[in-house]
């Protein structure tokens, strides 16, 4: 029996690599994390494979390409580390610089060819649709070329990294994939109940993305407001989810009394959930991956704290759900 990508994860702390696109310009618009210094992002992924960190997630859209290439220079230079790679496809850019979204057949091949050829892999252990519309029409979507490249050795596993924990939910009951990347954290914790509970659960190996809270899970926003760069899509965003997330993130002010403080408590909040298969913070450099590792080694948070946790933060804001 094939050993299982869940039974080769030498940690439950995976390594996010979104950053590793710099600014990552998408329409004119920043939908990165600004500059990134690139013997710090390989020095920084040597450091998690020598903490026993051995899951990443990336993208061909991260910079074009630059999150796997950047990748695959630090894989070159450990070769003897196991490591898990998780890629997504779907957003490609035409030739006038226009982005669009496109998971037909043929760019699905096309993808997959491109992002063994920068990461220099054989086989990709999970693929991913990249934020696919929660309206997706998944009952007319023919999962047998994911099959096919299966079969070919292409990839392993395949799946979706959904927009929302609703487009999740429309994945799970059309059953496609084996692999879910969802938004999970302190703050967003609408999976519980919508994902992990669901019948089909343990068909699928869940990915708990944005674990932060895009960052605001910060010691730093606890007293005071955040400035963040015009070439950080933090920038841009709308006024009232910034203040909720400020708003709700200083309700936790209880966690930054944990050792490590707010962030890496947010952390063992998404780790403490047995349902999370791999936690993905993104990590620029040597002491975040240091720093993050601390939270496994701590291990889950008590029942009291994630209790308060619930008392604290309730609910997501109420305009970032459905209207029926």
């Amino acid at each position: 029996m094939s050993v299982t990508i869940k039974e080769q994860l030498t940690s439950r702390l995976g390594f996010g690599t979104w950053q590793f696109g710099g600014p990552n310009v998408v329409n004119g618009n920043p939908t990165g994390w600004g500059e990134v210094n690139r013997a710090d992002a390989i020095h920084a992924v040597h450091v998690a494979l020598d903490q026993g960190i051995n899951f990443f997630d990336t993208a061909d859209s991260y910079g074009r390409g630059q999150s796997e290439t950047i990748l695959q220079e630090a894989f070159a230079q450990k070769p003897t580390s196991t490591k898990i790679v998780c890629t997504k496809f779907g957003n490609r850019q035409l030739p006038d610089g226009q982005s669009v979204q496109d998971y037909s057949a043929t760019y699905l091949t096309e993808a997959v060819e491109g992002s063994l050829r920068r990461l220099d892999l054989d086989t990709l252990d999970i693929l991913l649709l990249h934020s696919p519309p929660d309206s997706f029409d998944w009952s007319n979507y023919d999962s047998t070329p994911f099959e096919d490249l299966k079969q070919a050795g292409k990839i392993r596993s395949y799946g979706v990294s959904s927009r929302s924990v609703y487009g999740a939910k429309r994945v799970m009951e059309a059953g496609f994939g084996s692999t879910l990347e969802v938004i999970y954290n302190a703050l967003d914790r609408r999976a519980e109940d919508l994902l992990f509970t669901a019948p089909n659960a343990d068909q699928y190996l869940f990915i708990g993305r944005v674990p932060l809270a895009s960052g605001f899970l910060n010691s730093t926003y606890l007293t005071q407001n955040p400035e963040f760069p015009q070439d950080q899509y933090r920038h841009y965003l709308p006024d009232r989810d910034r203040d909720w997330l400020l708003e709700s993130t200083r309700k936790l002010a209880f966690l930054d009394e944990q050792p490590g403080g707010i962030a890496i408590s947010a952390l063992r909040f998404s780790l403490s959930n047995e349902s999370v298969g791999v936690v993905i913070p993104g990590m620029r450099n040597e002491r975040q991956v240091l720093a993050n590792r601390q939270a496994e080694e701590l291990g889950p948070l008590s029942p009291d704290l994630l209790d308060r946790i619930r008392q604290a933060v309730p609910d997501v804001a109420a305009h970032w759900k459905p209207k029926n």
